[in-house]
């Protein structure tokens, strides 16, 4: 028990770093990421007009509801997303480290699992974005955990937490169902029970989530949600892929073959381009999955495999294996179908390689015991972990400062209630001049600025393509620069007053 107690202290000081590492991020947050002003936005409407109209305007909308839900003790909406997300990294991280501590049950490895997630790289740098998949990792972790426990001890108050908990993640993203019905089958591979008691723990599990689904099910309708509707909404966002996918525009597999091959696309045959693009999505699938472990961790178990260091138990993997599977195979399937990814949507499997981590450094450590040896060791575990600290927290990206002073500029410069044109979701979201800031697009036509009225103010991003409108001579002749930021002489954003042409 003194042990078990030491353990969990051990938890409960990584989530207390955990809390003041987001805290230290969310106040050093430059801006927020693109994806917050869709969350941000429909946790407004929530709260102006209902459930109802939030699922209307975006159709998962379990995780700014609960923004809008949280902001009613007082913080902002903004403040209440940072809040929501640094209890959920606190949540992760006492999750990661139990489940470390199913694979390896020493105060060694717990204390290695802590300094390991706390200094994940690519897992912490979303520490001060406001996205739903940092409540997805987390609930899907402690779900996984209780789940290890349902699988050594077949008690039935883990395997409801398994259950209520996964399908609470998937109200941030519908994945996490997938999850929930493919993690129960490796029960059938227990060896320690009889394949009729593990038949049946299986039974069990999708049993118990048939009813609790159904119950839930219903218990939405009861307040207007209809959850199945919802799921066919969710699929049909992906019927123009699938239309895309059968028979693909030479544009469009021309600008995916540039994305994933470069300068050396134009080499390509035009009748081979669909068969090389498709043959090219795994470069991306393998860079993405790299980058989702991280490049100190990947290598590092390189080594140790290399070695013949990492030793683990298949029984005790075996559910992480599975988990990372799934991810490999739902990462795969959005690859060939959007032709699109980012590294959160393979964030689960690196998560699950990564736990591999500790247990590789207590290996380390255990083995090399002579003083020359583990003063060496000492030294490299403090450089390697440091490294990867700095790289999850230390932010080397060009100043934002100008989107903040292009906002100001619009908002002094207009009235209240005035509306402005801008192609930035920041300068939209912070002028206050731009209602359905969300739905800002980057790229403009020379009629969206034609057909504004005199006197409007346009706070333009200045990317490349907005580069090339500005300085079309129909357009010219109807703008003129205000002001350009952070300088005129290599402006990033620009503010333009729309003028009559008899000006």
């Amino acid at each position: 028990m003194n042990l078990a107690w030491r353990h969990w202290d051990i938890r409960y000081l990584a989530v207390v770093a955990s809390l003041a590492l987001s805290g230290l991020s969310a106040l050093n947050a430059s801006l927020p990421n693109d994806d917050a002003y869709t969350y941000l936005r429909t946790a407004e409407i929530f709260l102006n007009d209902g459930i109802g109209a939030a699922i209307s305007h975006y159709t998962w909308a379990g995780y700014p509801i609960l923004i809008g839900i949280t902001s009613l003790s007082g913080l902002s909406l903004l403040q209440a997303a940072y809040a929501l997300n640094a209890l959920f990294y606190g949540l992760l991280v006492c999750s990661y480290i139990s489940i470390v501590r199913q694979i390896d049950n020493s105060r060694l490895t717990a204390y290695l699992g802590a300094v390991t997630v706390l200094a994940y790289p690519e897992l912490n740098e979303y520490r001060d974005m406001v996205i739903r998949d940092i409540g997805y990792w987390s609930l899907c972790l402690f779900a996984i955990w209780r789940f290890m426990i349902y699988r050594d001890s077949r008690q039935f108050s883990a395997l409801a937490t398994f259950v209520i908990v996964m399908i609470a993640a998937a109200l941030f993203r519908a994945e996490a169902l997938i999850y929930l019905l493919a993690t129960p089958l490796v029960l059938l591979l227990d060896r320690r029970f009889t394949a009729a008691e593990n038949q049946l723990a299986v039974w069990k599990a999708l049993g118990f989530t048939a009813i609790i689904s159904a119950l839930g099910i219903l218990t939405a309708r009861t307040v207007g949600i209809n959850i199945p509707t919802m799921l066919l909404k969710l699929i049909a966002v992906y019927d123009p892929f699938l239309a895309q996918w059968s028979a693909p525009t030479e544009i469009t597999l021309a600008a995916q073959a540039t994305a994933i091959f470069g300068d050396f696309s134009a080499l390509i045959a035009s009748d081979y381009l669909h068969t090389t693009v498709l043959l090219g999505l795994p470069i991306i699938l393998f860079s993405s999955l790299f980058y989702t472990i991280g490049g100190p961790y990947f290598w590092l178990l390189v080594f140790g495999a290399v070695r013949g260091m990492l030793r683990w138990e298949v029984e005790q993997i075996r559910p992480l294996l599975v988990v990372a599977l799934v991810n490999f195979f739902i990462t795969l399937g959005f690859l060939y179908l959007t032709r699109f990814l980012t590294g959160r949507y393979a964030m689960m499997f690196g998560i699950m390689v990564s736990m591999m981590v500790p247990v590789l450094w207590q290996e380390i450590l255990t083995r090399f015991r002579s003083p020359d040896t583990v003063r060496t060791l000492r030294l490299l575990f403090i450089v390697f972990f440091s490294y990867c600290m700095i790289d999850a927290y230390v932010t080397f990206g060009r100043s934002k400062d100008w989107l903040v002073d292009s906002a100001s500029f619009a908002r002094t410069a207009t009235p209240d209630g005035a509306q402005i044109l801008t192609n930035n979701h920041t300068i939209a979201y912070l002028s206050d001049r731009v209602t359905e800031y969300d739905e800002v697009t980057r790229e403009l036509r020379a009629s969206d600025i034609q057909k504004l009225p005199p006197g409007t103010l346009i706070a333009l991003e200045l990317i490349p393509e907005i580069r090339q409108l500005v300085n079309q001579e129909p357009v010219q002749a109807q703008i003129k620069l205000l002001a350009a930021f952070p300088d005129r002489d290599q402006p990033q954003g620009a503010i333009y007053e729309r003028v009559s042409l008899q000006n």
